[in-house]
Protein backbone atom coordinates (compact mmCIF):
# COMPACT_ATOMS: atom_id res chain seq x y z
CA UNK A 1 0.00 0.00 0.00
CA UNK A 2 1.51 3.43 -1.15
CA UNK A 3 -0.57 5.73 1.68
CA UNK A 4 1.55 5.23 5.03
CA UNK A 5 -1.68 4.87 7.03
CA UNK A 6 -5.28 3.59 7.16
CA UNK A 7 -7.15 7.18 6.78
CA UNK A 8 -6.42 10.48 5.55
CA UNK A 9 -7.77 13.92 5.93
CA UNK A 10 -8.21 15.80 2.36
CA UNK A 11 -8.61 19.64 1.93
CA UNK A 12 -9.84 21.26 -0.98
CA UNK A 13 -10.35 25.16 -1.41
CA UNK A 14 -9.54 27.99 -2.93
CA UNK A 15 -7.90 31.41 -1.56
CA UNK A 16 -8.66 35.00 -1.51
CA UNK A 17 -6.06 37.10 -1.59
CA UNK A 18 -5.68 41.31 -2.17
CA UNK A 19 -2.42 41.14 -3.32
CA UNK A 20 0.85 38.99 -3.61
CA UNK A 21 2.23 39.94 -0.34
CA UNK A 22 -0.79 37.75 1.01
CA UNK A 23 -0.22 34.91 -1.39
CA UNK A 24 3.42 34.92 -0.03
CA UNK A 25 1.89 35.26 3.23
CA UNK A 26 -0.23 32.48 2.97
CA UNK A 27 2.84 30.14 1.28
CA UNK A 28 5.13 30.50 3.66
CA UNK A 29 2.88 30.10 6.72
CA UNK A 30 1.71 26.98 4.95
CA UNK A 31 5.41 25.76 4.78
CA UNK A 32 6.77 27.12 7.95
CA UNK A 33 4.10 26.73 10.17
CA UNK A 34 0.79 24.64 9.38
CA UNK A 35 2.21 21.82 7.77
CA UNK A 36 4.96 21.28 10.58
CA UNK A 37 2.38 21.79 12.94
CA UNK A 38 -0.15 19.30 11.36
CA UNK A 39 2.45 16.73 11.62
CA UNK A 40 3.38 16.90 14.85
CA UNK A 41 0.08 15.68 15.98
CA UNK A 42 0.19 11.65 17.11
CA UNK A 43 -1.16 10.15 14.08
CA UNK A 44 -0.16 12.20 11.45
CA UNK A 45 2.47 10.92 9.09
CA UNK A 46 3.03 12.52 6.09
CA UNK A 47 1.43 15.70 4.58
CA UNK A 48 1.29 16.77 0.99
CA UNK A 49 0.00 19.92 -0.90
CA UNK A 50 -0.65 20.63 -4.47
CA UNK A 51 -2.59 23.37 -7.05
CA UNK A 52 -4.40 22.94 -9.50
CA UNK A 53 -3.67 23.11 -13.67
CA UNK A 54 -6.75 22.19 -14.20
CA UNK A 55 -10.70 22.72 -12.33
CA UNK A 56 -11.28 23.87 -8.69
CA UNK A 57 -10.78 23.96 -5.44
CA UNK A 58 -7.35 25.89 -6.51
CA UNK A 59 -5.70 24.04 -3.38
CA UNK A 60 -5.42 20.85 -1.94
CA UNK A 61 -3.48 19.28 1.30
CA UNK A 62 -3.64 15.18 1.91
CA UNK A 63 -2.74 14.28 5.35
CA UNK A 64 -2.06 10.58 5.93
CA UNK A 65 -2.67 9.34 8.84
CA UNK A 66 -1.99 5.88 11.01
CA UNK A 67 -6.17 5.67 10.82
CA UNK A 68 -9.24 7.45 10.46
CA UNK A 69 -9.56 7.69 14.41
CA UNK A 70 -6.54 9.94 14.52
CA UNK A 71 -8.35 12.88 12.63
CA UNK A 72 -11.05 12.40 15.33
CA UNK A 73 -8.51 12.29 18.26
CA UNK A 74 -8.23 14.53 21.29
CA UNK A 75 -4.62 15.77 20.87
CA UNK A 76 -6.00 16.90 16.80
CA UNK A 77 -9.01 18.52 18.16
CA UNK A 78 -7.18 20.60 20.81
CA UNK A 79 -4.82 21.80 17.85
CA UNK A 80 -7.83 22.76 15.76
CA UNK A 81 -9.52 24.59 18.50
CA UNK A 82 -6.43 26.84 19.58
CA UNK A 83 -5.15 28.30 15.96
CA UNK A 84 -2.28 30.58 16.35
CA UNK A 85 -2.41 33.82 15.48
CA UNK A 86 -0.70 33.57 11.79
CA UNK A 87 -3.01 30.40 11.80
CA UNK A 88 -6.69 32.83 12.38
CA UNK A 89 -5.58 35.26 9.83
CA UNK A 90 -4.73 32.64 6.60
CA UNK A 91 -7.73 30.29 7.47
CA UNK A 92 -9.85 33.21 6.89
CA UNK A 93 -8.81 33.43 3.37
CA UNK A 94 -10.16 29.52 2.63
CA UNK A 95 -13.10 29.70 0.61
CA UNK A 96 -14.90 26.83 -0.96
CA UNK A 97 -13.54 24.37 1.43
CA UNK A 98 -14.24 20.85 1.28
CA UNK A 99 -12.53 19.26 4.45
CA UNK A 100 -13.22 15.52 4.61
CA UNK A 101 -11.69 12.14 6.97
CA UNK A 102 -11.40 8.91 4.88
CA UNK A 103 -10.67 5.59 5.59
CA UNK A 104 -8.78 4.09 2.87
CA UNK A 105 -10.81 1.56 1.14
CA UNK A 106 -7.72 0.43 -1.78
CA UNK A 107 -4.14 1.63 -2.38
CA UNK A 108 -2.00 0.51 -5.28
CA UNK A 109 1.09 1.13 -6.30
CA UNK A 110 4.39 2.88 -4.05
CA UNK A 111 5.83 6.58 -3.65
CA UNK A 112 4.17 9.89 -4.67
CA UNK A 113 3.67 11.39 -7.99
CA UNK A 114 4.08 15.01 -9.19
CA UNK A 115 0.95 15.19 -10.93
CA UNK A 116 -2.96 14.19 -9.23
CA UNK A 117 -6.05 14.08 -10.26
CA UNK A 118 -9.21 13.73 -7.87
CA UNK A 119 -12.53 12.97 -8.86
CA UNK A 120 -15.34 13.20 -5.95
CA UNK A 121 -18.27 11.00 -6.16
CA UNK A 122 -21.63 10.92 -4.79
CA UNK A 123 -23.01 7.37 -5.50
CA UNK A 124 -26.66 6.67 -5.25
CA UNK A 125 -27.58 4.15 -2.12
CA UNK A 126 -28.49 1.29 -4.16
CA UNK A 127 -25.52 1.73 -6.72
CA UNK A 128 -22.28 2.61 -4.17
CA UNK A 129 -20.99 -0.92 -3.76
CA UNK A 130 -21.09 -1.81 -7.57
CA UNK A 131 -19.55 1.63 -8.56
CA UNK A 132 -16.71 0.88 -6.00
CA UNK A 133 -16.67 -2.76 -6.96
CA UNK A 134 -15.94 -1.98 -10.31
CA UNK A 135 -13.64 1.00 -9.36
CA UNK A 136 -11.44 -1.49 -7.64
CA UNK A 137 -11.96 -4.34 -9.81
CA UNK A 138 -12.08 -3.13 -13.29
CA UNK A 139 -10.76 0.44 -13.27
CA UNK A 140 -7.42 0.50 -11.24
CA UNK A 141 -5.93 -2.99 -12.40
CA UNK A 142 -5.58 -0.75 -16.05
CA UNK A 143 -4.33 2.53 -14.27
CA UNK A 144 -1.93 1.37 -12.37
CA UNK A 145 -0.42 -0.64 -15.53
CA UNK A 146 -0.46 2.71 -17.29
CA UNK A 147 2.91 3.86 -18.33
CA UNK A 148 3.54 7.03 -15.83
CA UNK A 149 1.18 6.04 -13.26
CA UNK A 150 2.65 5.50 -9.67
CA UNK A 151 -0.50 5.21 -7.67
CA UNK A 152 -4.41 4.90 -7.60
CA UNK A 153 -6.10 5.30 -3.98
CA UNK A 154 -10.35 4.41 -3.19
CA UNK A 155 -11.43 6.81 -0.19
CA UNK A 156 -14.78 6.93 1.62
CA UNK A 157 -15.75 9.94 3.63
CA UNK A 158 -16.35 8.97 7.38
CA UNK A 159 -18.95 11.52 8.77
CA UNK A 160 -18.42 10.55 12.60
CA UNK A 161 -14.66 11.72 12.23
CA UNK A 162 -15.39 15.10 9.74
CA UNK A 163 -17.45 16.85 11.36
CA UNK A 164 -16.89 18.96 14.53
CA UNK A 165 -17.44 22.36 15.08
CA UNK A 166 -14.05 23.83 16.17
CA UNK A 167 -12.34 27.23 16.06
CA UNK A 168 -10.78 26.57 12.76
CA UNK A 169 -14.34 25.78 11.25
CA UNK A 170 -15.62 29.10 12.65
CA UNK A 171 -12.60 31.26 11.23
CA UNK A 172 -13.48 30.07 7.68
CA UNK A 173 -16.67 30.93 8.03
CA UNK A 174 -19.17 29.13 5.61
CA UNK A 175 -19.99 25.04 6.73
CA UNK A 176 -17.31 22.64 5.03
CA UNK A 177 -18.85 20.70 2.23
CA UNK A 178 -18.21 16.92 3.09
CA UNK A 179 -17.25 14.10 0.50
CA UNK A 180 -19.13 10.83 0.05
CA UNK A 181 -15.88 9.05 -1.84
CA UNK A 182 -12.70 10.27 -3.12
CA UNK A 183 -10.65 8.67 -6.06
CA UNK A 184 -6.95 10.06 -6.06
CA UNK A 185 -4.68 8.90 -9.42
CA UNK A 186 -1.14 9.82 -8.66
CA UNK A 187 1.16 9.92 -11.94
CA UNK A 188 4.40 11.53 -13.05
CA UNK A 189 2.33 14.88 -14.19
CA UNK A 190 -1.57 16.01 -14.21
CA UNK A 191 -1.23 15.46 -17.73
CA UNK A 192 -0.46 11.71 -17.22
CA UNK A 193 -3.82 11.04 -14.84
CA UNK A 194 -6.04 13.33 -16.65
CA UNK A 195 -5.43 11.44 -19.45
CA UNK A 196 -5.46 7.95 -17.61
CA UNK A 197 -9.17 8.99 -16.47
CA UNK A 198 -10.55 9.82 -19.57
CA UNK A 199 -9.55 6.24 -20.67
CA UNK A 200 -10.30 4.36 -17.51
CA UNK A 201 -12.55 6.38 -15.18
CA UNK A 202 -14.78 8.81 -17.50
CA UNK A 203 -17.76 10.34 -16.06
CA UNK A 204 -19.28 8.17 -19.39
CA UNK A 205 -17.88 5.03 -17.99
CA UNK A 206 -18.91 5.44 -14.75
CA UNK A 207 -22.86 6.41 -15.98
CA UNK A 208 -22.82 2.96 -17.29
CA UNK A 209 -22.16 1.31 -14.02
CA UNK A 210 -24.45 3.38 -11.58
CA UNK A 211 -26.03 6.75 -11.18
CA UNK A 212 -23.43 9.18 -9.20
CA UNK A 213 -22.39 12.68 -9.37
CA UNK A 214 -18.78 13.28 -10.89
CA UNK A 215 -16.41 16.05 -10.30
CA UNK A 216 -12.96 16.06 -11.21
CA UNK A 217 -9.65 18.69 -10.70
CA UNK A 218 -5.94 17.93 -11.97
CA UNK A 219 -3.24 19.11 -9.55
CA UNK A 220 0.63 19.70 -9.25
CA UNK A 221 2.56 18.32 -5.64
CA UNK A 222 3.92 21.68 -4.19
CA UNK A 223 5.82 19.67 -1.26
CA UNK A 224 5.88 16.94 0.60
CA UNK A 225 6.91 16.41 4.07
CA UNK A 226 6.73 13.46 6.64
CA UNK A 227 5.94 13.60 10.48
CA UNK A 228 10.23 12.64 11.10
CA UNK A 229 11.28 15.69 8.84
CA UNK A 230 9.90 18.21 11.95
CA UNK A 231 12.61 16.66 14.48
CA UNK A 232 15.00 18.68 11.91
CA UNK A 233 12.84 21.51 11.56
Amino acid sequence: MTLLGTGLLGIWHDLEVKDNAELYDFQLWYTQQHLPERLGVPGFLRGRRYQAVAGQPQYAALYETKSVETLASASYHKQLNNPTTWSTQNLARFRNTNRTAFAVEQSLGYGIGAGLSVIWLSPESNTASQITSWITDNSFPHIIQTPGIVAAHLLSGDQKSTQADTTESAIRGTPDKISDCVVLVEGHDPSVTEQTLSQYLSPTAMDEIGKTSYECCHYKLIHSSVSADILNF
